[in-house]
């Protein structure tokens, strides 16, 4: 008898690693506002695949669940450094499942471990992201990763303590795009 390496319970759900994702924006001169919530609004007419692979907003339809290791926030390699300090400097995230707060803190805490990293060349281009571009060096929640099950309400919001504004298109600005990424092991329906 061959062994089913891929489902939890052969023929009913397939287990593999796997990331959520959702991206916010906020253009440029704008102001953040004092929350930027990620993962409610699923893919639809106004939000396509590009932006976040969700199909219901703050849930995961069944058998669809998530054993979370790992939150990551990616700032575009086209925001300004002093734009990605608004952020830093300013807002703070909390993970909720259901009411519960599960994890919270500054963006910094919570390196992507993708992307570029800081540099600057003669002609002023620069790139800047949260952490090293290494998957190695993220943080890994382990023994302590949370279990979220279908249709079980979550909820990941950054909050702005004082509403920010980014940098003007006269100024250079460009706007924000942060995408953040919820990863772990999921379970998905066998076809």
């Amino acid at each position: 008898m061959a062994t089913d390496i891929n489902s939890i319970l052969g023929g009913f759900v397939d287990r593999g690693i796997w990331y959520y994702y959702d991206t916010a924006t906020v253009a440029q001169g704008a102001s953040t506002g004092t929350t930027i919530p990620f993962f409610a609004a699923p893919i639809s007419a106004t939000k396509s695949k590009l932006l976040t692979n969700m199909t219901l907003g703050n849930q995961f339809p069944p058998p669809r669940c998530l054993i979370l290791d790992n939150i990551g926030f990616y700032f575009s390699s086209t925001m300004l450094k002093a734009d990605i300090d608004l952020f830093l400097d300013n807002c703070y995230m909390e993970f909720r499942i259901d009411d519960k707060i599960y994890f919270e803190g500054h963006l910094w805490r919570y390196a992507a471990g993708y992307g570029l990293v800081g540099t600057s060349t003669k002609t002023n281009e620069s790139a800047w992201n949260v952490g090293k571009a290494d998957i190695g060096s993220v943080l890994r929640f382990g023994n302590f990763a949370k279990y979220i099950a279908p249709q079980q309400l979550f909820s990941l919001n950054l909050i702005f303590p004082t509403a920010q504004t980014m940098t003007t298109t006269a100024n250079g600005g460009v706007g924000a795009r942060v995408v953040c990424a919820l990863q772990g092991l999921t379970d998905r329906s066998v076809q």
